[in-house]
């Protein structure tokens, strides 16, 4: 949708009003406050058409395995090894070993006597735990599936200690092991909101803080552009796609995030503008970087057996064509399930189970390793698209089960659920989301 810069960013969330640390710089921030624009549904869609670039070159957009993927693999692996020892002909690993023994055996001095047994024993037992100990601390520690967004309220606000210690306590027990903390988006005038103010200091000092007192937490630096500010659609201005770029690269070697999280939108089916910024990201933090993204789910797919949005445009879907290519350039989806415009929340689940299983699906068919995240709204009413009464935590984690369930071995392509946002989202909604989807 065309929208100013005004009117797109004036959803603004309220200030935290958490009392201010003393070890903290005071920022004059003028008011600042996180924009609260999740992806909206399409209801003009013929306004902003896709400028053509060059296709997407699957050579240079090789998949890369994450840790998590890795580990799914390995569990693929395991498990067909056990199926296919079952039943008839055993397998060469379930076979018994034939063990030769020589005729003539050495032998062995006992006249040493038991202590000097003993003692040799115990060396090689404690050589054996410290060989034990030495693998699992090299292993990488399990990163939690879910994730959640955190805003200004942290990253640009003043917090005392315990408020952080209190925000990981909640992660741990959500089971949240990734976090998307704001960090800017880009002006009109191409200039990024809070660069020169001393605001971005604050988000390097929560950064640090949080992995302090929770290592195993991954950290990625959110970034954001609008795409049709100022003067209409802007990706495809190379300058437009430098910025975002350059910060992202910014993000990872001087805010030492461990990733970058792009909310890029709206961006509409085949737009090779948005393929050209993905590959400009990753030629800019690396390989071994993660990236993730922002992506809109199917609004108003066609040929489903269930209720279609009335006032989305028809057929608002990324092909899977599209879908694929995307992947291929990240390292994590997160598909935003929510604006569904919907009248109730059996319809709303529904839908939920048709993103989670079409990006499943979609993905599996090449078996491109990339993650997928599915997120859920906490956030306020934001009408007709975020209804809170039909897009309910409850709901939503209901059509999550469903896809996995609708979406068969794919399943194991989704790794979890993501919140939006940790500034909206109050103590009956934690209470759901646990008792419905972590417990």
């Amino acid at each position: 949708m065309n929208r100013d810069s005004n009117d797109y960013y004036s959803d603004e969330t309220p200030r935290s009003g958490m009392p201010p640390a003393d070890d903290l710089p005071e920022i004059p921030l003028d008011e600042e406050v996180t924009p609260a624009h999740p992806m909206r549904p399409v209801t003009d869609w013929d306004a902003t058409p896709a400028r053509p670039m060059r296709p997407v070159d699957e050579e240079a957009g090789a998949p890369r395995r994450s840790k998590a993927r890795d580990r799914i693999e390995k569990r693929k692996q395991q498990t067909h090894a056990v199926k296919s020892g079952g039943g008839g002909a055993r397998s060469r690993a379930s076979m018994p070993r034939q063990i030769s023994v020589p005729s003539t055996l050495p032998k062995i001095n006992w006249k040493l006597g038991r202590g000097p047994l003993y003692v040799i024993g115990s060396v090689l037992l404690v050589l054996a735990v410290i060989a034990i100990l030495g693998r699992l601390r090299n292993q990488p520690p399990e990163v939690l599936p879910n994730a959640l967004w955190i805003g200004t309220e942290w990253t640009y606000d003043a917090y005392t200690e315990d408020q952080l210690k209190a925000l990981v306590q909640r992660l741990r027990d959500n089971k949240i092991g990734t976090v998307y903390a704001w960090v800017s988006y880009l002006q009109d005038d191409g200039t990024w909101r809070q660069e020169t103010t001393g605001a971005w200091e604050n988000v390097k000092i929560f950064r640090q803080r949080l992995k302090e007192l929770y290592p195993e937490v991954e950290v990625y630096g959110w970034v954001s552009l609008n795409v049709n500010l100022g003067d209409g659609y802007r990706l495809d201005e190379p300058e437009v796609i430098d910025a975002v770029a350059n910060l992202s690269g910014r993000v990872i070697t001087e805010f030492n995030f461990d990733g970058v999280y792009l909310n890029v939108e709206p961006v509409w089916d085949n737009d090779q503008n948005f393929l050209e910024l993905l590959r400009k990201v990753r030629a800019e933090v690396g390989s071994d970087v993660p990236v993730a993204a922002a992506i809109p789910p199917d609004w108003s797919p066609l040929g489903v057996d269930f209720t279609i949005p009335a006032i989305i445009a028809p057929g608002t879907v990324w092909s899977p064509e599209y879908k694929q290519n995307v992947a291929l350039l990240v390292d994590q989806l997160l598909v935003m399930a929510y604006n569904s415009t919907l009248a109730s929340p059996a319809e709303y689940s529904r839908w939920v189970a048709y993103q989670v299983e079409v990006y499943a699906t979609t993905l599996a068919e090449r078996n491109i390793d990339t993650e997928i995240l599915i997120g859920i709204p906490t956030y306020d009413a934001e009408l007709p698209g975020h209804d809170p009464m039909i897009e309910t935590v409850p709901a939503a984690i209901d059509g999550i089960k469903l896809g996995l369930e609708d979406s068969g071995t794919a399943a194991s392509f989704v790794r979890g659920a993501a919140i939006y946002a940790g500034w909206t989202t109050d103590e009956t909604e934690w209470s759901q989301f646990k008792r419905e989807w972590v417990d």
